[in-house]
């Protein structure tokens, strides 16, 4: 293994080096490359990075090292002269070197990356606006406390997570993984579930009505984000926000949630990340909503019997809600939101039951026959072989 105190000053180098040209913001770094002497950093103006990754997509997806060909074309596509540091180690996979995660994890520091598919949960605390601020700022720490104690839960029974998470202001709380992938995004669901049973215990405990707890809507889907550092004083936090069209879609969905409703987007989630080896025979290569719901059911199965607060998890289940439409029961009902500008979200209203070892299952969140308020559309949901069946039939 390499020198660690060499690796440290060269790691150190690297954000010294990549700062000094990133002047605040200006420039960002797009990517970077091994050689024998050390790495070689690509690096241009955001403004005009942001604008050719319209039609040069690898701009901005994925990890920000780059193999030789790869990196010399991106330089030439950005006319930008490659910014070249010689190292006191190797990076590669081979003994003796420093694996390039942790070169990437200093260089996306002042990187833009987008991300195809990420699981993404928002918080809204009911009522939170009109609250005095000292029962705005308890009820923050109260759901900052139920969050932390869900990716606790996740990491001690084996189901790794790193719970990321960014204010919007006025009770607002988005909250993603940091690990990417499918597994991870099931982890996400997970960790929403655990958050709302935690926050539901509390309130058991302390009083439904005592305003120190927070009540919540909440929502969860899957979709594309962009990621970066942003700019505090004259170095980039430590921590990545998101923004993108899954944060959008999140907001919208929330305006019109109901107090203690659980929205679940309508999303499609390709599973191109787990090894075709590792999926059971049949499986499709991506699931919609419901499908991924019921992956998460095996994970879930595995929290039973941890401790949660002073709670011993049993069975977790989450439940979409069904319906009548057109004079017909639908075991689902698939929901469309509407924003001010004309535009429609999909989702499904979500109800958790949840054995905490009382004399009863916490229920948390409504069931269809509490929807009398929800301004949404209600529409039959197709299962996606349905739907591929009626095409092939049409």
């Amino acid at each position: 293994m390499a020198d660690l105190n060499q690796v440290r000053e060269g790691l150190r180098e690297i954000d010294i080096a990549v700062h000094n040209v990133w002047t605040l913001g200006k420039n960002m770094i797009v990517g970077w490359t091994a050689d024998d002497e050390g790495l070689q950093v690509c690096f241009a103006p955001t403004y005009r990075v942001l604008g050719e990754a319209g039609n040069n997509p690898h701009l901005l997806d994925g990890s920000r090292q780059m193999d030789p060909q790869v990196f010399a074309r991106t330089c030439r596509i950005l006319q930008a002269r490659p910014l070249h540091l010689e190292l006191p180690f190797k990076v590669g996979t081979a003994k003796g070197e420093v694996p390039p995660d942790a070169v990437d994890t200093v260089i996306r520091r002042y990187s833009i990356v987008r991300t195809s598919h990420r699981a993404v949960m928002l918080f809204d605390i009911v009522g939170f606006q009109a609250a005095p601020p000292v029962i705005q700022l308890s009820q923050f720490t109260s759901l900052e406390s139920s969050i932390s104690s869900a990716g606790e839960l996740l990491t001690e029974a084996g189901l790794s997570v790193e719970l990321a998470r960014s204010t919007a202001g006025d009770g607002f709380i988005y909250v993603w993984n940091r690990e990417a992938g499918f597994e991870a995004d099931l982890r996400t669901y997970a960790a929403l579930l655990v958050t709302l049973i935690d926050n539901a215990l509390v309130r058991q405990q302390l009083g439904f009505d005592n305003p120190l707890v927070p009540t919540l809507r909440s929502g969860f889907t899957i979709g594309s984000h962009y990621s970066y550092h942003q700019v505090e004083g004259t170095k980039p936090r430590g921590f990545e926000y998101a923004t993108g069209q899954v944060t959008i879609t999140l907001a919208r969905m929330i305006e019109k949630a109901l107090g203690g409703q659980i929205l679940i987007g309508a999303f499609d989630r390709p599973m191109g990340d787990r090894a075709a080896s590792d999926r059971p025979a049949g499986e499709t290569p991506s699931v919609d909503t419901v499908l991924f719901l019921a992956h998460a059911e095996k994970l879930l199965a595995r929290l039973k019997g941890r401790k949660l607060g002073e709670a011993t998890l049993g069975e977790i289940r989450g439940i979409l809600s069904g319906g009548t439409i057109d004079k017909k029961a639908q075991s689902v009902v698939k929901y469309a939101v509407a924003d001010k500008h004309g535009n429609r979200y999909e989702a499904f209203n979500l109800r958790l039951k949840a054995d905490a070892g009382g004399k009863a299952p916490l229920e948390i969140g409504l069931s269809g026959n509490d929807l009398a308020g929800f301004d949404a559309r209600p529409a039959v949901y197709e299962i996606p072989i349905a739907k591929k069946t009626a095409a092939a039939a049409g």
